[in-house]
């Protein structure tokens, strides 16, 4: 079923293998990744593992269209299965997302405005 939340993680997950295909170093794609992913995650809490899991491909998908293409990354990847790294920041800005938006729901409740 795709919903405007896998949607926009498929769109994410495009700019963040568009930026690890272009960027000299690792740090900015998993930067990008917990950004948007803590983003998703707060606006889409219900699922928030399955973009996770589009976020964190994004990259490995990115790097196989890369060797699949021929086009050379900006830097050395000695293994290809260190791609799935991604994983990591792609699941923890998702759920750092969705624990802000719980945090922020609990004090509504204490605190409704009125």
């Amino acid at each position: 079923m795709l919903t405007i939340p896998m949607l926009l993680a498929a769109i994410v997950g495009t700019l963040t293998g568009l930026t690890e295909m272009r960027a000299e170093q690792m740090q900015p794609a998993a930067l990008t990744l917990a950004t948007f992913g803590c983003m998703l995650g707060a606006a889409y809490p219900d699922g928030a593992w399955r973009r996770a899991l589009m976020l964190g491909l994004s990259v490995p998908l990115a790097q196989l269209i890369s060797t699949t293409t021929g086009v050379a990354l900006p830097y050395p990847v000695p293994r290809f299965a260190e791609a799935f790294l991604a994983l990591i920041p792609a699941f923890v800005g998702t759920y750092l997302g969705v624990g802000l938006r719980w945090v922020v729901a609990s004090q509504q409740q204490k605190h409704p405005r009125g």
